[in-house]
C-alpha cells in the first residue's frame, strides 16, 4: 500500500533516515544549489561580471529562492511525520519545529526575497543574508553536527573556561592600565584598550601593536601569556576528547541504524522501513 504523500516527503527531511539513498540524493542536490547560489552572490559583486551576466545571476537567485521557499514550507508541513516525537502535534509540533536552529536558517534563506519584494533592506544587507544560506550546508555535515554536540555536552566546562578567560582579560587589562597608563605616548590609555591587549596576548596572536614598556608590565605580560597557553591547551584537549567520544557514539548509532533498516523486500529488493 502506498504511503501518504506527506510521509514520503518527510523521509527526505528526516535526520534519522539520512542514510537512505533518496535522502542523500535530495541533500546532494540541495547542497549543489546552495554552492552555486553562494558563488553567484560572490561573483555578482565583481562589477564587470555583474554587467555581463546580470540575467544569469538573477535567474540563479530566482531558482534558488523558489526552491528554498518550497523546501521551508514542505518541512513545516511534514514536521509531524518526523521520527522526533517533539514535532508530532499538528500545530504545536510545527511551531516547535519552526523555532529550531535549522528551521530558522531555512527561513533566513528565503528572507532576502521577501525583503526584496517588500522593497525593504539595503542591497549589502540582502547580499549578506543570501550568503548566510551557506549555513544550510551544516545541517547534514558530520563535522558540524559533531561540533554542535560537543559544545552542547561540554557547555558547563566550556563556560567555566570562558569565565576564566574573561576574568583574566578584565583583571590583566586593569592591571596593565594602572602600570602602563602613566607612560608617555602609551597605548594603554584606557581599560578597554588594555583589555584588547590582554585578548590578543591570551590568544597568543601578538599583533605587536601594543607592547608593555615597563619591567612590571612585561612581567604581567609574561604571566598572561602563560595563562593563555594553559587555558587554550585545556580547552583544546577537552574539545578533542569530547569530539572523539561523540564520533564513537555516532558510529555506534549508525551501525545500530543500519542493522535495524537493513531489511529488503523479497519481491522488489527495496529497503523496508520498520517505522511504517
Amino acid at each position: 500500500m502506498a504511503r501518504p504523500l506527506r510521509q514520503r516527503l518527510a523521509i527526505l527531511f528526516d535526520d534519522d533516515v539520512y542514510h537512505l539513498r533518496s535522502t542523500q540524493v535530495f541533500h546532494a542536490v540541495l547542497a549543489g544549489l546552495i554552492v552555486v547560489n553562494v558563488l553567484a552572490v560572490i561573483l555578482e559583486t565583481v562589477e564587470p561580471l555583474r554587467r555581463h551576466y546580470e540575467a544569469v545571476f538573477l535567474a540563479i537567485e530566482h531558482v534558488a529562492t523558489g526552491f528554498f521557499a518550497a523546501e521551508y514550507v514542505t518541512r513545516l508541513w511534514t514536521a509531524p511525520d518526523l521520527h522526533d516525537k517533539r514535532f508530532a502535534h499538528p500545530l504545536w509540533g510545527r511551531l516547535r519545529y519552526a523555532s529550531t536552529f535549522f528551521a530558522i536558517v531555512d527561513l533566513v534563506a528565503v528572507l532576502p526575497a521577501i525583503l526584496g519584494v517588500l522593497g525593504a533592506g539595503d542591497l549589502l544587507v540582502l547580499r549578506l543574508l543570501r550568503l548566510l544560506r551557506m549555513l544550510k550546508l551544516t545541517r547534514h555535515s558530520t563535522v558540524f553536527n559533531l561540533i554542535w554536540t560537543v559544545l552542547r555536552e561540554e557547555a558547563h566546562t566550556t563556560g567555566a573556561l570562558i569565565f576564566i578567560l574573561g576574568l583574566t582579560v578584565t583583571t590583566s587589562g586593569s592591571i596593565m592600565y594602572v602600570i602602563e597608563g602613566e607612560q608617555e605616548k602609551t597605548l594603554f590609555n584606557s581599560i578597554p584598550a588594555a583589555m584588547w591587549w590582554a585578548i590578543e596576548t591570551l590568544t597568543t596572536v601578538g599583533y605587536g601593536d601594543m607592547i608593555p614598556e615597563t619591567p612590571a608590565g612585561r612581567i604581567v605580560g609574561a604571566v598572561v601569556i602563560v595563562i593563555g597557553i594553559v587555558t587554550l591547551a585545556l580547552f583544546s584537549g577537552l574539545i578533542t576528547v569530547s569530539f572523539i567520544d561523540q564520533l564513537r557514539i555516532k558510529r555506534e548509532k549508525a551501525e545500530r541504524f543500519h542493522e535495524r533498516t537493513h531489511h529488503k523486500c523479497p519481491h522488489c529488493g527495496h529497503v523496508l522501513d520498520p517505522h511504517h
